[in-house]
């Protein structure tokens, strides 16, 4: 009979372990795929640079790994156990006495390792995601607008003491490739003009260069006489447009997310407690929405509809959503942050518990 349950154990959680690498693939392509598309549209107005996209993106998405990871074994379960139910192979389990909580026992183990690793990605790796993240944007949000260049288009900058124009504009990522250069420096007195230039990106210093080639500098033209103008050749010249600040990356960014759980348990305000609750209430829902993921997965093979994966998304969906929104909630103590975020997962426990309530009452019934 051991034999019998260990065979059963393991097809069940290699049945749930296989479809779980499927849906998991999935829901990562749509998350990647909508990422691509939001960091690409919010590029054109926070000024990110080529290299950064993809970085970007990368980081996003390793952000919702941990939702990715339940989400797609919360489906996995109702979605492979529900379709044993239609063929009707669960009716030995059935027949044996294998209720949702047998159910729940057998599928443990891949419970728990899922637990784990959506409970250690949520509380060590999301936060220094996190602190990537708004090291990226702030950066970006620190570079003034005249280092993207426009094709065509008289551009002012640093105070108005600069004026560029370039007739045509290659894009190559960050670099860009420019011809027919016009740039009047007002401070100096000084006009520029160049047959073709770059702008240089440094990945290493971050600091942003235009580089000039074969080009003529025209001295004092503010002069009061012809005699004060001056005309140099140059065959390279370069100007320096942006120098990032190094003490704004230096200063640490003292924010929730970006605070390992170690850290907000010892780390005591409450911003912290606000989210160390959150961390705590996604690991709670996960083992919540796995036990309802089982009890929703039954179905009557006779039954030409069959609607388990709906109601499973709907109420992932709906569980993770309540979790955000209570998150967000204004100021509280830490009283009313434990209760808010108890509150979130009464409802789903109660939904667990009448489920149970009514289908041991239905069986009892049936055997009488």
């Amino acid at each position: 009979m051991n034999k019998f349950n260990n065979i059963i154990i393991r097809f069940l959680n290699t049945q749930v372990l296989f479809t779980f690498f499927a849906f998991f693939i999935v829901i990562s392509l749509i998350i990647f795929g909508n990422q691509f598309f939001l960091v690409l549209n919010r590029s054109l107005s926070a000024g990110y640079y080529g290299s950064e996209l993809f970085q970007l993106m990368t980081l996003k998405y390793i952000r919702d790994t941990p939702f990715v990871i339940s989400f797609s074994f919360s489906l996995a379960t109702i979605y492979s156990l529900n379709r044993l139910y239609r063929n009707s192979e669960m009716v030995i389990l059935t027949n044996s006495g294998a209720g949702d909580y047998k159910l729940f026992k057998i599928l443990l183990p891949v419970i728990i390792l899922i637990f784990l690793i959506v409970s250690f990605l949520i509380s060590y790796v999301v936060p220094k995601v996190n602190k990537e993240i708004n090291f990226i944007k702030n950066d970006a949000s620190s570079r003034p607008d005249y280092i993207f260049f426009k094709e065509g288009v008289f551009q002012n900058f640093k105070n108005e003491n600069f004026v560029f124009y370039a007739h045509k504009i290659e894009n190559s990522d960050e670099n860009q490739i420019m011809k027919n250069i016009f740039l009047f420096s007002a401070a100096d007195n000084e006009l520029i003009l160049s047959e073709t230039g770059e702008k240089i990106f440094s990945d290493l210093t971050g600091k942003v260069f235009l580089r000039l080639f074969n080009g003529k500098i025209y001295h004092n033209i503010g002069g009061n006489s012809i005699g004060d103008l001056s005309i140099s050749d140059f065959k390279k010249f370069e100007i320096l447009l942006y120098e990032p600040n190094i003490a704004n990356e230096i200063k640490p960014i003292n924010q929730a997310e970006t605070e390992n759980t170690y850290t907000l348990m010892t780390t005591y305000n409450n911003e912290n407690f606000r989210e160390l609750f959150f961390r705590l209430s996604i690991s709670i829902s996960f083992i919540v929405i796995s036990f309802f993921s089982i009890q929703i997965s039954k179905s009557n093979p006779r039954r030409t509809r069959n609607y388990s994966l709906g109601y499973g998304l709907l109420i992932y969906i709906g569980y993770y959503n309540l979790l955000l929104y209570t998150k967000e909630i204004g100021e509280l103590n830490s009283y009313e942050i434990m209760l808010t975020f108890l509150s979130a997962h009464l409802p789903f426990i109660v939904l667990v518990l009448i489920i149970i309530f009514f289908r041991n009452n239905f069986s009892i019934r049936r055997k009488f």
